[in-house]
């Protein structure tokens, strides 16, 4: 027998079973009782709801099935400021300032890019404590990262203890990790560069605490998400966000609207009381990288199911290939999950905390050390870091040689391969059409083969996948046109068909993407192509023959 969820009327606090079927966390005994809530609800009613234990601490749950593509919750941020290395940039809007085109603040002297912005709420903090401090400001640099705003965005947090005690207590409720972090390099560098700038530069010793201070340091730093509609990007704390957990193999993702709210997006499909995750780090980096970057970042050891599996669900994305003679197999380490120095800053691979037990081939059971694969990746490492930026040769050459050593699906492998596939076609401005043929289906194989990987690796990675997607269509688009000259109309409209197809996939996912980045104007030109390809297949379909 089903057991019938009850629970209290929001309004009335009557006993009820009919809950808002946006969040399905809230009961209403009737719609009149919704509507008369739903000026306050709305602001609350996302598909999840807060939970929390002992592993996760606070995290986001499902309450409802949300599809693919749907937006999960959007929100503005609760504190903006400039990163904490930067450039001078107005603290209104955030915009890079240019020498003799500023407009000092009247009231504390720090530069903005207009008057407006000096009379924003975002410069008040600091404005307020320039005042207090009885001298203005003077920055007389631009263009290189200025000292005097390492301090900017913390100085803004604490701002809100004295003057808004409930963006205060849920700034306060955000993780920090000051027990972790303490001792560390990046602690010691926060306490000199901004705590002791804070007391000192604006006489605010004795007015906040070093805990308070690194206290907020530490928020920024793990809480803190950048925000890339400008550049230099600048960073922006939420609140219902910042308790959505990581996975490597995340089910959503986060994109931002021109104003600057947060927005989360279904990747996949999300049953009904299944954990709302993101990814914390770069999805594309090998697992060992990954690991270390959120132990290093953010505190903890992942040990996600991608983490977990060393085939990487399947894909081999870690895999060396095994140089026993006549052996075609690839070798795995039997696990990535090891302790993590938390202390070091930059692991030295000499230092790496590993029961090593080795790599293992796969197929014929070989063993090699540890030591000699990390050799093998820092010298592959090397090598990628000095080629030649937005050269498809060079791009073509390592992979060649590394195909020798690395599974084809290696992270190097695939980092190579993202880049030529972008980058053919773009070496003139008569784009695909002076491309070779073997380059053009190059390019068309390498698309098809990274967003599959992409879509078993990292589904929620939509940017990627819409982004090539897009290239991929073009391609399909192009090899028409040319099957076409011998082929006829018949053949080019099989291709446009296709690639109009490829293209509408392109652009649902990138559809929350803003017209300020890269993938939100590949989403309007996406549109003007639809509609230039529909006219086309409409031109070719009448001038085929009709059928008997």
């Amino acid at each position: 027998m089903q057991m019938i969820d009850k629970g209290v009327c929001r309004v009335c606090l009557t006993q009820t079973e009919h809950k808002c079927s946006g969040c399905q966390d809230v009961h209403y005994c009737t719609r009149e009782h919704q509507k008369q809530d739903w000026k306050q609800h709305k602001h609350q009613c996302v598909p999840a709801r807060v939970k929390e234990d002992a592993t996760f601490g606070r995290y986001l749950e499902a309450t409802r099935e949300i599809k693919a593509g749907d937006i999960v919750m959007k929100e503005s941020p609760l504190i903006t400021g400039p990163a904490q290395v930067t450039p001078p940039v107005c603290l209104g809007c955030y915009k890079l300032l240019e020498e003799g085109k500023t407009v000092d603040c009247v009231k504390c002297g720090w530069p903005c890019c207009s008057e407006a912005c000096t009379l924003k709420d975002e410069h008040k903090p600091e404005c307020y404590y320039t005042q207090q401090r009885g001298d203005k400001v003077s920055i007389t640099t631009f263009g290189m990262p200025h000292p005097n705003y390492q301090c900017i965005t913390t100085l803004r947090c604490l701002y809100q203890r004295d003057h808004d005690q409930k963006l205060w207590e849920k700034l306060q409720a955000l993780q920090s990790h000051c027990d972790e972090r303490r001792g560390t390099d990046k602690w010691n560098n926060d306490r000199k560069m901004i705590a002791e700038f804070i007391w000192k530069f604006f006489k605010l010793d004795g007015r906040f605490s070093e805990e308070e201070i690194m206290r907020c340091c530490g928020i920024l730093q793990i809480n803190g998400h950048e925000v890339p509609l400008l550049e230099p990007e600048y960073v922006a704390v939420f609140d219902r966000l910042s308790m959505v957990e990581h996975n490597c193999r995340a089910n959503c993702n986060k994109s931002f609207t021109s104003d600057g709210q947060i927005i989360l997006c279904a990747g996949v499909n999300i049953p009904a009381g299944t954990h709302i995750t993101v990814c914390y780090t770069d999805p594309l980096w090998g697992t060992e990288a990954r690991r270390h970057h959120l132990a290093d970042s953010k505190f903890f050891e992942c040990s996600c199911e991608r983490c977990a599996d060393v085939t990487e669900l399947g894909i081999s994305y870690s895999a060396v290939k095994c140089k026993k003679k006549d052996c075609k197999g690839y070798l795995l380490p039997q696990t990535f999950i090891v302790p993590i120095l938390h202390k070091t800053t930059n692991p030295d691979p000499a230092t790496r905390n590993l029961d090593d037990k080795g790599w293992v081939c796969g197929t014929c059971k070989d063993v090699v050390t540890d030591a000699i694969i990390q050799q093998l990746l820092q010298d592959i490492g090397r090598e990628l870091s000095v080629m030649p930026k937005g050269d498809a040769d060079a791009c073509e050459r390592f992979i060649g040689h590394c195909s020798s050593y690395l599974h084809p699906s290696h992270y190097y492998m695939t980092d190579v391969s993202l880049a030529l596939a972008q980058m053919i076609g773009q070496e003139s401005e008569m784009g695909l059409a002076k491309v070779t043929d073997d380059r053009l289906q190059l390019k068309t194989q390498l698309c098809r083969k990274i967003a599959d990987l992409l879509e078993t690796l990292a589904p929620a990675e939509t940017r990627v996948r819409g982004s090539l997607l897009f290239e991929l269509h073009a391609a399909v688009a192009e090899t028409g046109r040319r099957r076409s000259m011998a082929e006829g109309p018949t053949a080019l409209l099989g291709y446009v068909s296709e690639s109009r197809k490829i293209l509408m996939q392109s652009a649902s996912l990138l559809r929350h993407e803003p017209p300020e980045l890269p993938e939100g104007r590949l989403l309007q030109q996406a549109k003007l192509n639809l509609l230039q390809m529909d006219e086309l297949i409409g031109t070719l379909s009448m001038a085929l023959p009709s059928p008997l």
